[in-house]
């Protein structure tokens, strides 16, 4: 799902800022969901006296992510990373040795105190699924132009090293801007599952999102539905490839892309098949407030707390959405915080919203009303993937893992056989594994924050129901 919360930041691809000399380094401790985390932060000073700055995850190896704005005005501090909604602003003492600030995204604030940074080394847990060569089969590395997007794709096609032709499957990748391999806290999903497939038999296309890679186009201005004119784009152009089984093309998406899948089996014939990787199955406003109340918990907030704030989560997600001018959103955000702040319990609202007093509704507000009001919010949190779900007649394979605090998976996967069976399809299998997370890793804490930690990319389990499942119906 949309990296709707903390964890999108800790998963971004590492990203390289400009090489400037920075002023400030500072490091904090998270509380996400349940795992402190450290963030470094890198404050840098530009020519005209304006400030940029970058992001350091250490225990993920993730480096240089970048704010989109950064101002230092005296002794406040204000961030933010537009393209997840997600912010920072915090306060630097008289003495410059501590930043007391929060860290927000989509509703959900934590507190985030920074001190200088002295150390910068960084460890590195090792990932031992990525593949390495040789490789037993083709790799095609290139760039091609989409037709009807006029956006140029990078992508990688694997295939076995005969000449028969052979089922495709293209991957789709999940919420925020990613690159063809899925990179998340330097696991690469889509280069396991690429290689597991194509070991197997199969052709497997994996493509740089927009802006992302070799990919051309505005990330920042999509939606989903932009993202399944991509995924067609796709399509029409493995219907070239000699070495491809134009009656054997399939597509798998993971959280997000498990609802683009069905956007696009629905309405194109082409698809011969969808695996669905941790899809959700039920309306994103109810979605999203199980998200929240479950990453809630893993951070240890009380449920008395979370019951008080999800009916405001959810009414502002509804509410926003509908509003097309971002100052009427912002004003009418103020005011539902406002009434909902003065008939709830202070201390309550404090451990959700980080609201310490009137003073801070309207930062918390605003924050709500800005990212709730970006394309991809609209239309993402407006979405309801039942309709499109019960038009997909092609076989469905849809997996997920009991303890994803993202998508959560009974209620995802009950969505998906009720809309699968109210459309007549009596081709499709779905399956919960027990224990695993929204990476189909076997956790312990299945935090998010635990994703990185773990050296498992994929349970080999999961590979090998993927692989019989689509060996089946590819027959």
């Amino acid at each position: 799902m949309k990296n709707s919360y903390v964890y999108i930041l800790l998963s971004l691809v590492c990203l390289v800022a400009k090489a400037q000399k920075p002023i400030e380094n500072w490091t904090g401790i998270l509380n996400a969901g349940g795992q402190k985390i450290e963030l470094r932060l890198h404050l840098i000073q530009n020519t005209d006296k304006s400030f940029n700055s970058n992001w350091d995850v250490p225990a993920q190896n993730a480096k240089a992510i970048p704010s989109s704005k950064t101002i230092l005005n005296n002794d406040h501090l204000d961030i933010e990373v537009k393209m997840i909604g997600a912010a920072y602003r915090g306060t630097i003492n008289k003495t410059g040795d501590t930043i007391q600030g929060s860290w927000s995204q989509s509703g959900m604030y934590f507190p985030l105190i920074m001190t200088p940074l002295k150390e910068v080394s960084i460890v590195v847990v090792p990932k031992p699924q990525t593949p390495k060569p040789p490789f037993a089969y083709t790799i095609n590395e290139f760039v091609y132009h989409g037709v009807n997007t006029n956006l140029d794709y990078g992508a990688t096609l694997t295939y076995p090293k005969d000449n028969k032709k052979h089922p495709l499957v293209i991957l789709i990748t999940g919420s925020g801007k990613q690159d063809r391999d899925e990179t998340i806290f330097e696991h690469k999903p889509f280069a396991v599952i690429a290689d597991d497939l194509t070991n197997k038999g199969f052709a497997v296309l994996r493509v740089d999102d927009r802006g992302a890679g070799k990919s051309s186009g505005d990330f920042g201005k999509s939606t989903s539905a932009d993202f399944a004119l991509d995924v067609e784009e796709h399509i029409r152009y493995v219907k070239t490839l000699a070495m491809v089984d134009t009656f054997k093309i399939g597509l798998m998406g993971h959280s997000e892309g498990g609802l683009i899948a069905p956007m696009v089996a629905a309405r194109n014939p082409s698809v011969a098949f969808i695996v669905l990787l941790a899809g959700p199955g039920i309306k994103i406003t109810e979605l999203m407030a199980i998200q929240n109340e479950l990453v809630y918990k893993s951070a240890g907030i009380s449920q008395q707390a979370i019951d008080a704030y999800i009916p405001l989560y959810k009414n502002l997600m509804k509410t926003i959405i509908a509003i097309d001018k971002k100052e009427e959103a912002i004003n009418t955000s103020v005011e539902m915080v406002k009434e909902w702040y003065n008939k709830t319990d202070k201390s309550l609202a404090k451990l959700t919203t980080q609201i310490n007093d009137e003073s801070d509704i309207n930062k918390f507000a605003t924050s709500m009303a800005v990212t709730l009001s970006t394309s991809w919010w609209k239309y993402f949190a407006s979405y309801d993937p039942q309709p499109a779900l019960q038009k997909v007649k092609c076989p469905v394979l849809a997996i997920n893992g009991t303890a994803d605090i993202q998508v959560p998976s009974e209620v995802s996967i009950k969505g998906i056989e009720q809309a699968l069976k109210k459309g007549a399809n009596k081709n499709y299998t779905t399956k919960q594994f027990e224990g695993l997370n929204h990476l189909f890793q076997k956790c312990s804490l299945c935090t998010v924050a635990e994703y990185g930690v773990l050296e498992t990319t994929i349970e080999p389990e999961v590979l090998t129901t993927i692989g019989d499942w689509l060996s089946r119906i590819n027959k």
